[in-house]
Formats: C-alpha cells, sequence, structure tokens
C-alpha cells in the first residue's frame, strides 16, 4: 500500500472509531429500503458492531437480507464514510466478543438519558457485525475530482 494510500485509510479508521452513532441500511423482505440511527463499536479492520431487539424491523430485515449499508458524516467538516457487507448475528457469542463492551461503553455514555436501548420495552437483544466488502472515505476538504476527494478503502489494511 502506498504511503498516499496508507494515510487515507488511517484517516478513515480514525474517523470510524471518532464517532459512536452511524445510519444503518437495510433492505425488508418485501423490498423496501429502511435507514435508521444504530450507536456502533468498530474494530481496526473497519468492522461495525450494533444491538437491537429481536422484534425490530432491523433484525427482521437482517434475518431476510443479511446485507446492510453504514453511513458516518459530518457536515461541519465535511467527511463521510460508507459502509457495505455481510452482516452476522454474534448473539450467541456475544459473551465472548470484546467489541460488546466496548458497545456496551458507547451505549452508556449519555449519563443524562442512558442507553437509547433502555426506552423499549424489554425483549431480546440481538448483537450484530457488519464485515465489510466495499468501504469508501470521502473527505470533502480535500482539492478538486473524485480521485482526490474519494478513496476506496481495503479494510484488511492491504
Amino acid at each position: 500500500m502506498n504511503t498516499d494510500t496508507a494515510a487515507k485509510r488511517d484517516e478513515a479508521l480514525s474517523f470510524l472509531t471518532g464517532h459512536n452513532t452511524g445510519i444503518l441500511a437495510t433492505v425488508s423482505r418485501e423490498g423496501a429500503a429502511r435507514a435508521r440511527l444504530v450507536y456502533y463499536a468498530c474494530d481496526d479492520a473497519f468492522q461495525v458492531y450494533f444491538m437491537t431487539f429481536a422484534n425490530t424491523r432491523k433484525a427482521s430485515d437482517l434475518a431476510a437480507h443479511p446485507h446492510a449499508a453504514f453511513v458516518i458524516t459530518e457536515t461541519e467538516v465535511p467527511r463521510t464514510l460508507q459502509i457495505e457487507g455481510q452482516v452476522t448475528d454474534l448473539s450467541d457469542e456475544a459473551g465472548v466478543d470484546p467489541a460488546l463492551s466496548d458497545l456496551v461503553h458507547t451505549l452508556q455514555s449519555n449519563a443524562k438519558f442512558g442507553a437509547p436501548l433502555t426506552r423499549f420495552d424489554p425483549s431480546t437483544l440481538k448483537f450484530y457485525r457488519i464485515t465489510p466488502d466495499w468501504v469508501r472515505w470521502g473527505d470533502f476538504t480535500l482539492g478538486r475530482g473524485t480521485d482526490n476527494v474519494l478513496t476506496q478503502i481495503d479494510p484488511g489494511g492491504n
């Protein structure tokens, strides 16, 4: 990987780890597109971890179509990270996954309102991982032209 590509990968990963909410897009059984805000944790391979309840439309969508898109963005400094990939239900393995503790910490970070999941009726929690097969970093603070602004990132670092 050349120096410029490695630097952009590092910027994109720093951007991902520097945020804790993003937009998750799924497709329903009937083919309807759906998007919603989720809290997340991540790792150095651009894998994104999130939770939801088993009785939500997210869980139903992912059972039907285990592929999703995920976007993190800023408006003050125009940058965005787009991820597409396969979604794996880790609910049965959640107790041994270190990303779960990171995610729980993120969910508890709002001292005033608590974790968003605590506002819903109790149900079975589902724990998911998006493993990216496509990642694109957009830094709109840079020069002109697609090659300067948009960079496809290899999540594996190669």
